[in-house]
């Protein structure tokens, strides 16, 4: 089996932690973008057509070409090398965020061509976020920073540009309107695309691995190291089972239980926010204390804390503050779980084919969510809410159940050949 160097035999050739923070913070704002365009794009076809069916139409597709892109973009990336492909990515989703207030001003903007619009810009959303995630490790192993730091760095960016994109839109929308709100997406695009350019980002070495070979055999290529390699198949096979009943809690399973036991919707987007930031809290204390901690119990204890404890206590339909206190311990705990699960990908996909590994790992888990809603609609109207719950609360301690059932999960802290994967770090 292929594997990457460990972190720690890593020499640091370029001191300074500029490239990592620069392609940190054009990851937040080309995220807080993507957050304002799930909006802004929607709220733009209701105010412009007056339809709720094309308005659902439209962010429907926001989110379709997800799949394709996890699945086939990944050898693009990188064939053409990372930092390459993430500018290339957020400038092409500028072009078509601008577009559409540019021919809605011309009178030149019909319904499907702003579908087409949508649909390519989401598609290059993945790629350019896969990019950047792919040249995190060669980034921290040369600022002297640990790869768990700089995944629990990730996480906290993720989480807080995803938190503030949807509000800022929202405010904005209100403010100068859904139209020119897109021109601000558009130029968040933009300023994410240049802060990578002069980043002194590598370019990265997988361009001469990629480059030369034919474009199915690459692709072919990454799935088949993720079937080799029995953690990572093991990941993917828990993210899938998960993913499914994370999207199912908060499409269906929160907005009813909103409607019947809680006092509506604004008591659910309470706990989703509380929820988030606790998410962000639980990604900072990884990356400060935490990720010295021995890495498999770590992981067995904040992912039994995350799924099982909200059902059970949503289950009983306890008080308003117990359900808040809950659900904020749950997002802490979920805070931590991203940054573990990268830290093992990063340290066991070898760079030449990190995107296409990454890629082929978040195809497995994703190809499960659009089954979320159906899932939890089916079971909610066949055995009603507290059944439902039950049943989730189930598969989450299942799911945690094998975690210290089966052996490959010791692997979870250590690199490939068996060495504990806790990098040096300078200073």
């Amino acid at each position: 089996m292929d594997t990457a160097p460990d972190a720690s035999e890593v020499r640091v050739t370029e001191p300074g932690r500029y490239p990592l923070f620069a392609v940190l913070t054009a990851h937040g704002v080309s995220l807080a973008g993507n957050s304002m365009t799930y909006l802004a794009v929607p709220w733009f076809v209701l105010d412009t057509t007056g339809s709720a069916t094309r308005t659902g139409l439209a962010a429907a597709a926001s989110f379709l070409p997800i799949l394709l892109s996890l699945t086939f973009g990944g050898v693009l990336v990188d064939r053409i090398g990372y930092r390459r492909a993430s500018v290339i990515a957020d400038l092409f989703g500028a072009a078509m965020v601008a577009l559409i207030p540019v021919l809605h001003f011309a009178g030149a903007l019909t319904f499907p061509v702003l579908l087409v619009l949508v649909l390519l810009g989401a598609a290059f959303d993945v790629p350019g976020n896969a990019a950047r995630e792919a040249l995190l490790p060669a980034l921290a192993q040369r600022s002297g920073m640990s790869v768990e730091r700089a995944s629990s760095a990730l996480e906290v960016v993720e989480r807080g540009a995803r938190m503030a994109g949807a509000p800022l839109a929202g405010v904005l929308i209100a403010l100068i309107g859904p139209v020119n709100v897109l021109l601000v997406d558009a130029g968040t695009f933009v300023l994410a695309a240049l802060i990578v350019a002069v980043s002194r980002a590598p370019r990265s070495a997988p361009e001469a691995e990629a480059a030369g070979e034919p474009y199915l055999a690459g692709l072919a290529q990454g799935f088949a190291f993720l079937w080799r390699d029995r953690l990572l198949r093991a990941i993917a096979l828990l993210l899938a089972t998960t993913n499914m009943l994370d999207v199912a809690y908060v499409s269906v399973v929160l907005p009813v239980y909103g409607d019947r036991v809680l006092s509506g919707a604004g008591a659910i987007g309470l706990l989703i926010g509380t929820s988030a930031v606790a998410g962000v809290a639980g990604g900072i204390v990884f990356g400060a204390v935490a990720h010295r901690l021995p890495r498999r119990p770590l992981f067995t204890v904040v992912f039994l804390l995350v799924g099982l404890p909200r059902c059970l206590v949503l289950a009983v339909e306890p008080s308003l503050p117990l359900i808040f206190t809950v659900v904020a311990a749950t997002g802490f705990c979920a805070g931590m779980i991203n940054p573990i699960l990268r830290t093992a990908q990063y340290h066991r996909i070898p760079e030449g084919m990190r995107a296409r590994g990454l890629g082929a790992i978040s195809a497995v888990a994703f190809a499960t969510v659009p089954l979320g809603p159906i899932v939890g609609g089916g079971l909610i109207s066949s055995a009603g809410l507290t059944a439902t719950l039950l049943v989730f609360a189930c598969v989450y301690a299942a799911a945690a159940s094998s975690l210290m059932l089966f052996g490959v999960w010791r692997e979870i802290g250590t690199a490939p050949g068996g060495a504990r994967t806790r990098p040096r770090e300078k200073g």
